[in-house]
């Protein structure tokens, strides 16, 4: 049954896109399409950020799935290859002289990948129980979203993501940079005190803890920006090589609503 629905999305966003789209048709020197540039940006847009499956979506413009699935992935993938690069983000750290930046990471819900146990143990996150992949974001003092990594296995921890994205090399060796407990051992990464086996903290440890409680909190709002885009924030359906583009595709449509780089 078809119905009529809005996003809170920006007119500007959903013009970008379909620009973009016009001159990749231009590019490839397509001739013919059911959906235009604009409608097929809408529908990219749409997928992100309700979830709405293609079945659903292919019902309400009278197209079959399989077309739907091939506009959608085509958006996807022009969104995600645009995308900001962690140098641009320290680059415009430095212009704004941030004095650090926040690390966090999140558990991107997955479907169970792989249809053998090896496999599907490999996206199996013990800490949350569930089968997904793992993101890092980089945020701006005040909390603002400015990057987000690729997917790696649910089950690979917070600094061993951390080092496999080499952010040890290119943002610690840049900034001072706040992160959790999970960041423990990272070099470059100021973390809180842990409270030693069978022992208390100190009144000066707990007074530490609570001020780098307070200054990196704020980083909690780039995981939930990030989830904003409600495919991410509920199961992805795709396959596991294409999570990273899901997750820059909504990164790219976050900084086109949100334009944390503007002058």
């Amino acid at each position: 049954m078809p119905y009529t629905a809005a996003i809170q999305v920006a007119p500007a966003t959903l013009s970008y896109l379909s620009t973009a789209l016009e001159a990749q048709r231009i590019k490839k020197n397509t001739r013919y399409r059911k959906l235009d540039t604009a409608t097929q940006a809408l529908v990219t847009i749409v997928y992100l950020r309700t979830n709405l499956t293609y079945a659903e979506l292919a019902a309400g413009y009278g197209i079959n799935t399989s077309t739907m699935w091939r506009n959608i992935d085509e958006g996807i993938t022009l969104l995600a290859g645009r995308a900001i690069r962690l140098r641009d983000v320290l680059r415009l750290a430095r212009k704004k002289g941030w004095e650090y930046l926040l690390v966090d990471g999140t558990l991107v819900a997955t479907v169970a990948f792989g249809r053998t146990i090896t496999a599907r143990q490999a996206h199996y996150s013990g800490k949350h129980k569930r089968h997904g992949v793992n993101i890092q974001t980089v945020c701006a003092p005040d909390g603002t979203l400015l990057w987000a990594s690729a997917a790696l296995p649910g089950k690979t921890h917070d600094v061993a993501a951390y080092r496999a994205h080499d952010l040890e090399g290119k943002l610690a060796a840049a900034f001072a940079v706040l992160g959790d407990l999970g960041y423990k051992g990272a070099a470059g990464t100021i973390t809180g005190y842990k409270k030693p086996r069978g022992g208390e903290l100190t009144p000066a440890q707990k007074a530490a803890n609570a001020v780098h409680a307070a200054l990196r909190s704020p980083g909690e709002r780039g995981n939930a920006q990030l989830k904003w885009w409600r495919v991410l924030a509920a199961e992805l359906r795709c396959r596991p090589g294409r999570c990273t583009a899901m997750v820059k595709a909504c990164l790219t449509l976050h900084h086109l609503e949100v334009q944390p780089f503007a002058a």
